[in-house]
């Protein structure tokens, strides 16, 4: 499997790309339900995705919510269940008991979006064992295919995903740079804003010869 570095392959909207996820033995995979989102599914769709999901060897299921609304964050984590329950750090939907009971139980995987140096691991979610790094814009919870300056992130001692304009061509660097507990990438993927199987071969390829 080469290095440790994890890999979250995130928006994915068809069962091919779910299926080449599972094949290459990613560790995460991510469904988007933000309505904000170029990826957004909807409940059928992940229905249809998730059939596939009682298989050997499926990666941790993330489901990825930024401006959805409590009540629809709590329907479909408790029909589908997932793994793991990502939410953007200052998402004006939230709420805090929603915030603090995912955290509570483990679930919570909290996305915060780097704007200046991070000067204390304390200020990442510490209650969470793992949080995603990525970068910043204001209308999108995640996904915009643009990169941070990493310099920012390079103290950080804590478990992270790295996020943010990732790429197969890239993702060396960051990591040789970074050192970050694992990355997590959508449009860097991505070909004509759609999953392209090249693109995630090479990207985990790169990652696990490292």
């Amino acid at each position: 499997m080469g290095t440790g570095y994890k890999i979250k392959i995130c928006g994915i909207k068809d069962l091919a790309t779910l299926e080449l996820c599972v094949d290459l033995q990613v560790d995460l995979v991510g469904l988007n339900f933000s309505p904000r989102s170029p990826r957004a599914i909807n409940e059928e769709i992940a229905e249809f995705l998730l059939q596939i999901r009682k298989g050997p060897g499926f990666p941790k299921l993330v489901f990825l919510f930024f401006e959805n609304s409590v009540q629809e964050i709590q329907n479909l984590s408790a029909r589908f269940q997932p793994d793991l329950i990502q939410l953007i750090r200052g998402d004006k939907f939230l709420t805090k008991d929603l915030w603090d009971h995912l955290t509570e139980k483990k679930s919570l995987l909290p996305a915060i979006r780097i704007q200046e140096k991070v000067v204390s691991d304390a200020d990442l979610e510490p209650k969470s064992d793992l949080v995603i790094l990525d970068s910043y814009h204001k209308d999108l919870g995640g996904g915009s295919g643009h990169s941070f300056p990493w310099e920012y992130v390079t103290s950080v001692k804590r478990p992270f995903l790295l996020a943010g304009g990732i790429t197969p061509d890239n993702v060396k660097s960051a990591l040789d740079t970074v050192r970050p507990f694992g990355i997590d990438v959508a449009s860097g993927v991505e070909t004509d804003g759609k999953k392209d199987p090249n693109k995630i071969k090479t990207l985990v390829q790169n990652v696990r010869t490292l």
